[in-house]
């Protein structure tokens, strides 16, 4: 984007917070972000996740309602939203960016609504591999067993008794520190790539 600056945010770092002022706009270059608010009693729920290509708000002025931290190290572009709108790159960008995010929230509605916790968990994964551009039949995942819970309305036991199922059922496997495979992964019939939540919510 014109006038743009790149910025390093190291992990676990904030990026910005609620409250202050909407006049940036931030696109993620490389690494993984997340949004969340902070509820009345404290709690925080994560509202999203962003990865390479994502902006993180769709905010051009007024104040931002939520919060962004850092994932993993990541690479930002930094640009003004005034002056992007100036931009003839600009509006098909943010458009498109606009109808993946409202695609993503609808997911994550019907993620919380109306799936099982085992069904949450798998689409989760799903939606990270994608989100972060995992190689086929991998998973990156960035994120702690506790913000996983958070993002899906669950427990940190909940989530943690279905991670351990599915590694003892060999659907899973930890080959890292935050990474997976997943043993099953191959094409159907068809020839079409089997789906990481037909595989886990199974």
């Amino acid at each position: 984007m014109t006038g743009s600056k790149l910025i390093h945010v190291q992990r676990g770092n904030e990026i910005y917070a609620a409250g202050e002022e909407a006049a940036a706009l931030y696109k993620v270059c490389s690494g993984a972000v997340i949004l969340f608010m902070i509820l009345e009693d404290g709690r925080r729920q994560i509202i999203d996740l962003a990865g390479p290509g994502d902006l993180l708000h769709f905010d051009l002025d007024g104040e931002l309602d939520h919060f962004a931290e850092a994932l993993t190290e990541t690479e930002l572009a930094v640009f003004d939203g005034a002056s992007a709108l100036g931009d003839p790159d600009f509006l098909p960008f943010f458009l498109e960016q606009t109808r993946a995010r409202l695609a993503m929230d609808r997911r994550h509605i019907t993620m919380l609504g109306r799936k099982t916790a085992q069904e949450r968990l798998a689409d989760f994964l799903e939606c990270v591999s994608e989100c972060l551009g995992s190689a086929p039949g991998e998973i990156d995942l960035p994120m702690t067993r506790q913000q996983i819970a958070d993002y899906l309305g669950l427990t940190l036991e909940t989530v943690s008794r279905i991670f351990a199922r599915w590694v003892r059922e060999g659907r899973l496997v930890q080959v890292a520190p935050g990474q997976y495979e997943l043993p099953g992964y191959g094409l159907n019939r068809v020839g079409a790539a089997i789906k990481v939540s037909a595989l886990l919510a199974a």
